[in-house]
C-alpha cells in the first residue's frame, strides 16, 4: 500500500509517468490523458516518453527523433489549451544502454525535456537485448535460462552505472525487473547493490519513483516497501 511509504515525501497531486501511443505500448490521444487527469482533480501531470538507443530488439517501443518532434508539438498545444487547469510537463524516460551512452546523452540535448526519468528495460545477452519487463514467454524463458540472480545483479549494476552517467530527476520502477522472472529472490549481494545505488541517488539528488503500475501485477507498487 502507498501508506507504507508515509514516512517519505510523496507527491500524490499529480501523475508523472504517462506514456502515449507514440511508444506503441499505450493507447489514446495525449489530450485524452489531460482530460482524464483534470477529471480526477490532479494539479500536474508529466508525459514520460521512451528514449532508447543502440538496441538489438525487434519491436519499436520508443520514440524516434521525428516522433519526439510530434510529441513536443502536441504537448505544447495542450500546455497552452489547458493552462490554468493543470500543469502539463513533457518529459522523457531514458532507457540505459551502456553500449550507447554517448548517443543517449546526445539525444537528451536535442529536446527541452522538463523532467527526466531513468530506467533499464533490457538485458544484453551478448547477442540481443531481452526485455526485462516483457510478458512474452520467449523473453521470460531466455532470462530464466541465464539465471535470475545473474540477471538481477546485472540490472542493479546497470542502474548504478546509469545514475552516475545520465543527468536525471528520478529513478523509475526500481524492482520492475522482478516482474515476470520465476523463483525471484533478493540475495545479500543484491541488497548491497541496492544500498550502494540508493546512496549514489541521495548524493546526486535523484528521487526514487513510486510506480503504481505494480498493482496490475502484484498487490504492491514498484518498488515494494521491503
Amino acid at each position: 500500500m502507498l501508506s507504507s511509504f508515509s514516512n517519505f515525501p510523496l507527491d500524490l497531486s499529480g501523475d508523472h509517468h504517462i506514456h502515449t501511443k507514440l511508444c506503441n505500448h499505450a493507447s489514446g490521444e495525449m489530450e485524452d490523458y489531460v482530460r482524464a487527469a483534470i477529471a480526477k482533480g490532479l494539479r500536474s501531470m508529466t508525459f514520460l516518453e521512451h528514449l532508447e538507443c543502440g538496441l538489438r530488439y525487434e519491436h519499436q517501443i520508443w520514440l524516434t527523433p521525428e516522433l519526439f518532434g510530434q510529441y513536443f508539438e502536441e504537448g505544447s498545444r495542450l500546455q497552452q489549451k489547458y493552462a490554468g487547469q493543470i500543469e502539463v510537463r513533457l518529459g522523457v524516460e531514458v532507457g540505459w544502454n551502456a553500449l550507447a551512452a554517448d548517443e543517449l546523452l546526445a539525444e537528451l540535448e536535442r529536446f527541452p525535456f522538463a523532467h527526466r526519468g531513468l530506467s533499464c528495460h533490457f538485458h544484453f545477452d551478448g547477442r540481443r537485448h531481452l526485455n526485462l519487463l516483457s510478458s512474452r514467454q520467449e523473453h521470460i524463458d531466455a532470462l530464466a535460462a541465464l539465471g535470475a540472480d545473474k540477471v538481477l545483479e546485472a540490472y542493479f549494476a546497470s542502474l548504478t552505472e546509469a545514475c552516475a552517467v545520465i543527468p536525471c530527476d528520478k529513478l523509475c520502477h526500481l524492482d520492475a525487473a522482478l516482474r515476470h522472472l520465476p523463483d525471484i529472490r533478493l540475495t545479500v549481494r543484491h541488497q548491497e547493490q541496492i544500498s550502494q545505488l540508493l546512496r549514489l541517488m541521495a548524493d546526486k539528488g535523484i528521487a526514487l519513483e513510486v510506480n503504481t503500475s505494480g498493482y496490475a501485477v502484484r498487490p504492491l507498487p514498484y518498488p515494494a516497501p521491503a
